[in-house]
């Protein structure tokens, strides 16, 4: 168990200042999401969806995308933003006590459902794991992108209510637990490790910037570079792949 302990809150200052410093990084999300893509097949549901900034690549590729998050003020801004596309938006807790009973009707329903920084933030990881993993029809892929290596915790994970960040044994160990096997697991954004750091060290309010990630957008394709030199083995983060086998 964590000894971290974040209260929730439903209006979140510091995730929603580093959604809106993404919002406009567009080389950056469309790479993060190039890593997934050879896996998503449609209907899909996306976990955490906050202002859409993946969102927007799922649907250009023309897949079928429920989008969802724990808090109603991103749920509203979904709602508003998407409301041309005629994308499903519910809201939606990973940890629900009533999981259950309360999201039964979307068991099986979908082919993929992708996390991408979102189960750092649940302190009962396993749990969310499991529920995420009822969602999936047999044969469907779960794909989770997280905060990779726990000697990089600092400030902005804490400000940014992270509970954890994870090795690759402990997301491997997380995603091959029945009825999931694990498929894969990479890292990802090697470069931001040194930016990371940095950040922890200096950064007067501990978030990230929208300037700051303006610069590192015009330096994915450095990035990408450095990926596949040091051949996905690093990475600010780590992305893992399972298949629901039952």
């Amino acid at each position: 168990m964590s000894s971290r302990h974040f209260k929730f809150k439903e209006h979140d200052a510091e995730g929603l200042e580093t959604l809106q410093a993404l919002q406009d990084a567009d080389a950056f999300n469309k790479w993060m999401y190039s890593q997934i893509a050879a896996y998503i097949e449609s209907p899909v549901l996306e976990i955490g969806s906050g202002i859409g900034n993946i969102s927007k690549c799922c649907i250009a590729e023309g897949h079928s995308l429920m989008m969802t998050d724990i808090r109603l003020e991103y749920i509203d801004f979904l709602k508003r933003g998407f409301s041309e596309k005629e994308q499903e938006v519910i809201q939606l807790d990973l940890v629900d006590k009533n999981f259950d009973e309360k999201f039964h009707g979307y068991f099986g329903k979908f082919k993929t459902v992708f996390a991408l920084n979102v189960i750092e933030h649940i302190e009962n990881d396993s749990l969310a794991i499991r529920n995420a993993t009822k969602l999936l029809s047999a044969g469907g892929k779960l794909i989770i992108l997280v905060p990779a290596h726990a000697l990089l915790y600092n400030k902005i994970d804490r400000n940014l209510f992270h509970f954890k960040r994870y090795g690759f044994r402990d997301l491997g160990k997380l995603m091959h637990t029945a009825p999931l096997i694990l498929e894969s697991v990479k890292g990802f954004n090697s470069l931001g490790i040194a930016a990371w750091i940095y950040g922890g060290l200096f950064s007067r309010k501990g978030v990230i910037a929208g300037g700051d990630m303006k610069f590192y957008n015009r330096l994915v394709p450095i990035a990408k570079w450095i990926d596949k030199i040091t051949f996905f083995k690093l990475g600010l983060s780590t992305i893992a792949v399972s298949r629901k086998v039952d």
